[in-house]
């Protein structure tokens, strides 16, 4: 029996390393006092992803014209690898005080200062689950770099908890997926 897909069959997680060292240690102070008991900002961070957009896969096809005007396509010669839109969006459910926000803001600004030599964040991971909960594949994101961070609203008149969002969207180099056949 075939099941329809479900859209919450994904982990995405944040290695232990990928938020630097000055943000965690500015930030753990604040999520180890939180009422929800997180280890690390790591994740908090991971535990408020609400979704993840795979890229795109799309191909130009090369036109070839043959007698009397009659256009044939094929496949062009591109790169798999260079077929996909090596971009990757993820979106968060803004918590109280808009603290994921905020410690997002702080790492992609240490990414961004320039007196920091790392020129790619560290890879990301994306896997996708069966309906039993098994890993059917991972996507790793490799040599990964800021693209953009949406906005959020303050607002003195915006007093009632709603759920609001905001996404991060990453650049990549390479994705590598592996399938788990075990």
């Amino acid at each position: 029996m075939i099941v329809n897909a479900r859209s919450n069959q994904f982990i995405f997680r944040f290695p232990k390393a990928w938020f630097p060292e000055v943000v965690t240690n500015k930030w753990d102070p604040y999520v180890l006092r939180l009422p929800i008991p997180f280890e690390r900002t790591e994740s908090l961070m991971t535990n408020s992803i609400q979704s993840v957009t795979f890229p795109t896969i799309s191909m130009e096809p090369v036109f070839q014209t043959r007698k009397l005007g009659k256009q044939q396509g094929y496949k062009n010669s591109v790169p798999i690898q260079d077929l996909f839109s090596k971009e990757i969006t993820v979106t968060f459910r803004l918590l109280e005080g808009h603290i994921n926000y905020w410690i997002m803001l702080d790492t992609v600004l240490n990414y961004l200062n320039f007196q920091e030599e790392k020129l790619y964040m560290d890879e990301m991971y994306l896997q996708a689950l069966d309906q039993e909960g098994h890993v059917v594949n991972t996507i790793k994101f490799d040599k990964a770099y800021f693209m953009n961070m949406s906005e959020i609203s303050l607002a003195y008149s915006d007093n009632n908890p709603d759920f609001k969002s905001f996404s991060v969207t990453f650049g990549f180099n390479w994705m590598d997926i592996f399938v788990s056949t075990n």
